[in-house]
């Protein structure tokens, strides 16, 4: 094997190691990591409409999609899996080389681009950290913009939002509205029970409505008076990264489920609906610990010691556990541990039916949670494949490496600790533990 073949697959390796460095931070950004197919943004935005716009130098970090290798390659084009290891290589060598590589074929939908052809020539370009490649492009014509943050959910919500906000002229009837939702589908659902409202309304007062007299009716006598009792409850900040539209979607959907169960319509009132919302997040605890995770990333200002103070003063666990070994070389994770601790107190609180001192939090989550966890990790001797880290370090990583092993295997609670330990050792036996520190420091500093 020549020199040039053997770095070439040493880069392709060093790429695959990346994979999974990227899984880590989208668990705690929110950031996609899948690439977007082509076809079904396309189907979704109906393109038809384009042109050639001849060749251009794009830039790579708006390309978000291909035609047909999204499931091959990360959002950043890092390769998935080892099936392409020869072909990646033979890239590779060709871009270190004097010809270099012909330009790439993209569509272009919005501010962001499409792999048609070049997709090892994008993933080898952005692994040498180029900025822009030469590119043969074609523009689509899209309705709604888009750009490189939007996965295939977002694209969705924003085409529905476009086709309500046409349907309803709420924008114009109420300007300032808050009515924007989360997830796909909501806005139809929406849509279809301002329909309803009007037919109701119309029955009511024996005459027509017009389409704008409804929408206005809906708005302020059906949708404000429940947005009311979520902001008295304050309901929300149980539901981090939802929307108040998103939980009066929630209400009605279980309203209308309640109703047909006790085959009596208008039988429950809004209290008892707010009451059974309540009731959801305790049947989502991961979710909710996902949330908090997620918040806690963007609260690392701080300086490390004084951040690590302030974590002792406000925990006590000086006091309460002398002799803890609790200290992290990452800014921000003793704001992650301080929200993992109030996660732990709601669910022993959840499962005793009563409420505990915080002091007693601190305490039940350091000896049955934390201790428990890092006895595994120093039994299997982890602290040697991540030089300069601390067991507090690993610990992080094992409770948010479950999560995801949870999520991705629709798994909740099944995911055993074994399993979690030997995906860790597994990750320390091949990144060196300087790469993973820089990568991570890049990252977040975004």
């Amino acid at each position: 094997m020549s020199y040039a073949n053997y770095q070439s697959k040493q880069e392709f390796n060093a790429a695959r190691r990346r994979v999974f460095v990227e899984e880590w931070l989208s668990f705690f950004t929110g950031r996609p990591t899948d690439l977007l197919a082509f076809e079904d943004v396309r189907q979704s935005l109906r393109l038809k409409d384009s042109s050639y716009k001849g060749l251009q130098e794009i830039e790579l970090d708006k390309i978000v999609g291909s035609v047909g290798r999204y499931r091959d390659f990360t959002r950043t084009f890092l390769p998935k899996n080892d099936r392409n290891q020869d072909r990646w290589a033979r890239v590779d060598a060709v871009t270190h080389g004097m010809m270099g590589v012909p330009p790439i074929e993209v569509y272009k939908v919005g501010d962001v681009y499409f792999v048609r052809d070049g997709n090892h020539r994008v993933s080898v370009a952005r692994l040498h950290d180029a900025k822009t490649i030469e590119a043969y492009v074609i523009e689509y014509k899209t309705p709604i913009p888009i750009d490189n943050y939007d996965d295939l959910d977002d694209i969705l919500i924003k085409m529905e939002q476009t086709d309500f906000l046409k349907e309803t002229g709420l924008d114009k009837i109420r300007p300032g509205h808050n009515v924007e939702f989360t997830e796909p589908g909501r806005y139809r659902f929406v849509s279809k029970h301002i329909t309803f409202h009007k037919y109701l309304k119309e029955t009511e007062l024996g005459r027509e409505l017009s389409d704008e007299e409804a929408v206005a009716s809906w708005y302020d006598h059906v949708y404000l008076p429940l947005i009311q009792l979520i902001r008295e409850r304050d309901i929300l900040r149980h539901f981090p990264g939802r929307t108040e539209a998103d939980l009066y979607a929630w209400l009605v959907y279980h309203r209308a489920a309640l109703e047909e169960e006790a085959k009596e319509l208008g039988s429950v009132d809004d209290e008892a609906l707010i009451d059974e919302l309540e009731k959801e997040r305790t049947a989502n605890p991961l979710k909710w610990l996902i949330g908090l995770f997620q918040r806690g990333l963007e609260l690392k200002d701080l300086p490390l010691l004084e951040e690590r103070a302030e974590f002792l003063e406000e925990t006590h666990l000086d006091e309460l556990r002398p002799g803890h070994d609790i200290e992290f070389t990452e800014p921000g994770s003793y704001q992650l541990v301080k929200e993992h601790i109030e996660v732990h107190r709601y669910l022993k609180e959840t499962e005793t039916k009563q409420k505990i001192p915080y002091s007693e939090a601190v305490t039940s989550w350091y000896d049955t949670v934390y201790v428990s966890i890092v006895s595994l990790i120093q039994k299997r001797n982890l602290l040697d494949y991540f030089p300069g880290r601390t067991v507090g370090d690993l610990y992080i990583w094992f409770v948010s490496r479950r999560a995801i092993l949870e999520k991705r295997q629709s798994a909740m609670g099944e995911v055993s600790d074994e399993q979690v330990i030997e995906d860790l050792e597994q990750a320390g036996r091949c990144t060196p533990m300087t790469r993973l520190a820089r990568y991570l420091r890049q990252k977040l500093d975004l």
